[in-house]
This record gives structure tokens, sequence and C-alpha cells, in this order.
């Protein structure tokens, strides 16, 4: 599962990267890390 979701981040994260997204200078997470935690529960 460790493989898996490090592997969902690695691609969320390059699609964010490729669409220019910018992120808040305030978050403490980043936008890819919220929307793997928000993905993973729901794979298993």
């Amino acid at each position: 599962m460790l493989n898996e979701t490090v592997t969902i981040y690695s691609v969320i994260d390059d699609l964010l990267k490729a669409i220019a997204h910018e992120e808040d200078v305030r978050c403490e997470m980043s936008d890819a890390e919220i929307i793997t935690t928000a993905i993973t529960p729901t794979m298993s």
C-alpha cells in the first residue's frame, strides 16, 4: 500500500506542476499531499 500511495502522490504532484498550479504561501501541506490523503482511504 505504501508504494501505491507514493506513486499516487507523485502522479498528482506532477499533474499539478504540469498545469502550473500555485499553492497558497500559508499552507503547511502541499495540495498534492491533501489530494492524496483524500483519495488513499478509498483504495482499500
